[in-house]
């Protein structure tokens, strides 16, 4: 009987194969060749006929779009947000960009926009922009995402003015010459 020398990480891929308590090694190479051999012999057919319909980007907002509008909720929020509050102000910032397939459930259940913005806060935290120490259902801005919002917000006046504005009695003062670009309180 020849002997056969394999790596560690050839025999844990092999401990897949095999039932625990079960299978012997030469059992789980047996099962291994068979599955070879089987494909080999019928490969996957491929399906001829009509495809599914792959959705244009252009039917739902592209995740990174979800990107500056959270860093500034989050910056508005005093830099730490629970998230029971923080989605509702999402909805209405992104609501004006939101698309149709944005409110299709996803497998979670939650609307497509949600999940996305979701998706982009983990993009956030593995970039330092977020705090990965926060306790959950909390999200909290870096000192990198605090500067950084704080530097763009200065650098775009559009978005600088909307930020004012949005601060009770801001601009009683202030010279604006544009006015603002985004929905406008309710005057009380």
């Amino acid at each position: 009987m020849p002997v056969i020398r394999i790596s560690e990480e050839t025999m844990n891929r092999l401990k897949k194969w095999a039932k625990p308590l079960e299978d012997t090694a030469e059992s789980a190479f047996v099962k291994v060749l068979d599955a070879a051999e089987r494909e080999r012999v019928t490969p996957k057919k491929t399906v001829v006929g009509r495809q599914p319909r792959r959705r244009s980007a252009q039917e739902k907002l592209p995740q990174e779009e979800f990107r500056r509008p959270l860093l500034e909720v989050i910056y508005e929020m005093g830099g730490t947000a629970q998230v029971e509050k923080l989605r509702p102000i999402m909805e209405k910032r992104m609501a004006p960009k939101l698309l149709p397939d944005d409110f299709v459930p996803v497998s979670t259940g939650q609307p497509r926009w949600w999940s996305a913005t979701c998706w982009e806060r983990n993009r956030l935290k593995e970039e330092g922009y977020l705090r990965g120490d926060s306790k959950r259902g909390v999200w909290k801005l870096s000192e990198k995402g605090a500067s950084y919002v704080a530097k763009s917000l200065a650098e775009g006046p559009e978005n600088f003015i909307d930020h004012l504005l949005a601060m009770p009695n801001a601009g009683d003062d202030a010279d604006f010459k544009r006015s603002r670009s985004g929905p406008r309180g309710v005057e009380m």
